[in-house]
């Protein structure tokens, strides 16, 4: 069973998606509380799963590269096989998040790709082997993408709205840069000296190059991936179909403010515009959707809905991304 969070655990929560990366004093003068109970407090939310792991976004528009999200639906595919395609998709090593849905689709995934050709790669490799199943594909190409600051578990006023820039650039790396950008991606919390001995240099040159890549625009906001479930939550994605750009602003500059909203993402594709909700019901769903076609019901044109019922892959830096 869960554990019973309180309000210091939803406050240090809170602190963390802002800024997991932030020393464990800076956090406990925040939360008011001493560093060895706040340091308590995180391997216990860790052990029990309120907390997956520690990331770092990773601005890929400015590697001079972006995503592909794809959508199946399938026919005729047994557990075995369904099993079968979900782990060939999360070990390709080009995935960056795998999802499986309930709605129109039964998964989607993300594929971070330099050119057509990356995607092309994938879909030989896939539909030979698991062509016959296939009877929807989807393809839709990110333009970009924002995070909102996770809100529903501490009432404040603070948000964040990050996003990765549209515009691509080929920014000049080296090897330490990608080990960096991969660890930091997978976990964000990894100390200064730890990585200075993983990859044997020393600790002023790992501070180097973390504020190049920060200042290039590279590394983006070190936060956390959240387990929904455990807090007793529903993780909605809604597709939309609008009417024009400016559209697609007002409804995330909307969402950005909404305490259940966690991302968005405009595309090129059958939609515009995904919002990803995490909510308590399908009642609060439909009472966040009636605010939104009473607000906006000039601009939407169209819109699809999907129960995400498991995550399996976060990570916004794959292994094979060079």
């Amino acid at each position: 069973m869960p554990i019973e969070l309180d309000l210091l655990d939803k406050k240090i929560l809170y602190e963390l998606d802002l800024d997991s990366r932030q020393h464990i004093s800076t956090l406990a003068k925040a939360v008011k509380a001493s560093k060895e109970t706040v340091n308590f407090r995180i391997k216990r939310l860790s052990k029990e799963r309120y907390i997956k792991k520690f990331i770092t976004t990773i601005n890929i528009s400015n590697l001079n590269s972006y995503y592909y999200k794809l959508f199946y639906k399938f026919y005729q595919a047994t557990p075995e096989v369904e099993q079968k395609i979900i782990q060939f998709i999360e070990e390709y090593p080009k995935t960056a998040w795998l999802g499986t849905f309930e709605g129109p689709y039964d998964l989607a995934f993300l594929i971070l790709a330099k050119s057509i050709y990356d995607l092309d790669e994938f879909l030989v490799k896939f539909r030979k082997l698991f062509g016959i199943y296939i009877l929807e594909q989807e393809i839709h190409v990110i333009t970009s993408v924002h995070r909102f600051n996770a809100k529903f578990f501490h009432s404040s006023t603070k948000t964040l709205h990050t996003h990765y820039p549209k515009t691509l650039k080929e920014s000049k790396i080296d090897e330490l840069d990608h080990n960096l950008m991969k660890e930091l991606a997978n976990n964000s919390r990894s100390p200064i000296l730890t990585l200075a001995h993983r990859f044997k240099v020393d600790s002023g040159t790992i501070i180097y190059h973390i504020k190049k890549l920060k200042k290039e625009g590279i590394l983006g906001t070190s936060t956390l991936a959240l387990n929904f479930e455990r807090f007793g939550l529903q993780h909605f994605q809604v597709n939309f179909k609008l009417k024009d750009y400016d559209s697609v602003k007002k409804i995330i500059a909307f969402f950005s403010q909404h305490a259940k909203a966690t991302f968005a993402t405009t595309t090129l594709g059958r939609y515009d515009l995904a919002i990803e909700l995490v909510v308590k019901n399908n009642q609060e769903l439909k009472s966040i959707f009636d605010s939104i076609k009473k607000l906006y019901s000039t601009d939407i044109i169209d819109y699809d809905t999907f129960l995400i019922t498991k995550e399996f892959n976060v990570t916004w830096y794959p292994n094979d991304n060079r």
